[in-house]
């Protein structure tokens, strides 16, 4: 596999403060422009914490070509994502964005499942589950939360406009 065909960047930014809801339906659109073979999300707020990871994913799709890969992240003070979840079906409230990485048609195909409110993260992956693709399952904390916004952003917004 190329390498450089592994890896690209988008950023889908959000000046105003529009917030989580915003930035779901916003990915959801922009989702028939993706490249590369495989799609992580961090959001503006995570931080991916293992130097390792591009290399890990790398080794993980050569040996295993799986649809979707499961990783943990670090939610501060709501604890490892998905903790309870964890080699199950994913449950609201107990995973994240940058818990799953897809591959670009998979993610093509279920972007419309990222609604405006704060749970598309869940609704997307739980969509995925529902239709049965290859899951591999990687035991490590890949990202962490800088700060959790909780919806305040978007509140915010709804009241200056």
């Amino acid at each position: 596999m190329l390498k450089g065909a592994w890896l690209r960047h988008t950023f889908l930014p959000d000046d105003v403060g529009r917030g989580i809801g915003w930035s779901y339906t916003n990915m959801a659109a922009y989702a028939p422009n993706l490249e590369g073979l495989y799609i992580w999300i961090l959001d503006d707020d995570d931080l991916c914490i293992r130097p390792t990871f591009y290399n890990d994913l790398l080794d993980i799709t050569e040996a295993h070509n799986p649809d979707v890969i499961m990783v943990k992240m670090d939610h501060g003070p709501r604890g490892i994502l998905p903790n309870k979840s964890w080699g199950k079906r994913p449950v609201q409230g107990d995973i994240g964005c940058s818990a799953y990485v897809v591959r670009r048609e998979v993610w093509q195909a279920h972007a419309k499942y990222f609604s405006a409110d704060y749970a598309g993260d869940f609704s997307f992956i739980a969509s995925i589950f529902a239709a049965h693709y290859n899951i591999r399952w990687y035991n490590v904390i890949a990202s962490r939360v800088q700060q959790i916004g909780l919806g305040k952003p978007e509140q915010a917004h709804r009241e200056r406009v």
